[in-house]
């Protein structure tokens, strides 16, 4: 029985060992192909058709915005001038002082709120 013991021993030993080499050598595989890959990546080779359809883009929306900013505007506008000339400007009344001073004597608790609306 020992025998048996020590030829599953040596067998289990190097599957193991074969197994690890096997799995480090995949693991070393694929950083290598990482660090190659972000070597390519970093050639420094420059597309000038992107950089111009790039450049293109920009003033296609540069302009766009530009438009869009004027078209808000216009009816910002508009919409001031229709408000104005549509709403008369509200007349502030002032009261007289004994209007204040009775209306006092009436209400302690109003505060500073004086000049209410009369309608």
């Amino acid at each position: 029985m020992p025998e048996e013991i020590m030829i599953i021993s040596v067998v289990a030993i190097v599957f193991g060992t074969a197994l690890t080499a096997l799995v480090l050598t995949g693991i070393y595989k694929l950083i290598k192909a990482k660090i190659d890959q972000g070597n390519k990546g970093s050639s420094g080779d420059i597309n000038p058709q992107f950089f111009k359809a790039l450049g293109d883009f920009k003033k296609n929306t540069e302009r766009r915005l530009a438009n869009l900013e004027e078209i808000v505007t216009d009816i910002e506008e508009e919409r001031y001038l229709v408000d104005d000339s549509e709403k008369p400007m509200p007349e502030i009344e002032i009261e007289e002082e004994e209007v204040r001073s009775s209306s006092k004597k009436d209400k302690e608790d109003d505060g500073n709120l004086r000049n209410m609306l009369n309608e």
